[in-house]
């Protein structure tokens, strides 16, 4: 990674920009209840939001020890949550200061999230930053999801940028995927939702931070 030579970084959402956890807990636990099945504990629910609501659903039925309904299910939960994914989300640890920071320096910054534009959109408005982006890229928007690259790619055509300038921070194996078959600089972002059994390493990113402002020195 040369610095001077970036002059964007794309940010995943879930668990790198922002921790989205508690409302996305909320919902999965209103509508368990509404069926008369177990909570779940939000803390461990963190581990398995990378997968979206295919993994949050399966993280119900391994606690309530049997298979439930998953399509009826993540219907329930998503339409929930289409109506509270902003209460509780928040930017993570001193995010605030690093999206300051790059603007500062005319470093573009985007999204480029799995997660759908109707659920984005909220989010974005409401932790302050829909002037401040220069691309948001949702998971409706393309032909396939990460870890294909088609969002990355959408998004370097939108802010006219050549891939090898941007940098894409994750905190999932996919996205390090995507961001390198991309061809772009890659980060795993190891303050996410990551699982304390994932080897980050293994993912083979250029680089690991552990707070969002150790991008800093790299840039």
């Amino acid at each position: 990674m040369q610095k001077n030579k970036i002059k964007a970084v794309l940010f995943d959402l879930d668990g790198t920009l922002a921790d989205t956890s508690p409302d996305m807990c909320s919902s999965l636990n209103r509508v368990l209840v509404s069926h008369k099945l177990k909570t779940v504990d939000c803390m461990n629910l963190k581990k398995h939001i990378s997968r979206g609501a295919v993994g949050v659903i399966e993280y119900a039925s391994h606690i309530n020890g049997r298979d439930i309904d998953s399509s009826l299910l993540r219907s329930e939960f998503l339409d929930d949550y289409k109506h509270h994914p902003f209460v509780e989300t928040k930017l993570n640890k001193d995010m605030d200061k690093l999206l300051n920071y790059l603007i500062k320096k005319n470093i573009m910054i985007g999204i480029v999230t799995n997660k759908h534009s109707r659920y984005v959109k909220k989010i974005i408005d409401g932790l302050g930053l829909t002037k401040k982006l220069n691309c948001v890229i949702t998971g409706d928007m393309v032909l396939n999801a990460k870890p294909a690259i088609d969002g990355l790619i959408k998004a370097a055509e939108e802010i006219q940028c050549n891939v090898d300038e941007i940098i894409y921070v994750g905190d999932d194996e996919r996205d390090i995927i995507a961001g390198r078959d991309a061809g772009m600089n890659t980060v795993a972002a190891d303050f996410g939702f990551i699982s304390n059994d994932i080897n980050v390493r293994s993912w083979n990113s250029d680089l690991i931070i552990y707070n969002a402002l150790e991008l800093k020195d790299y840039i």
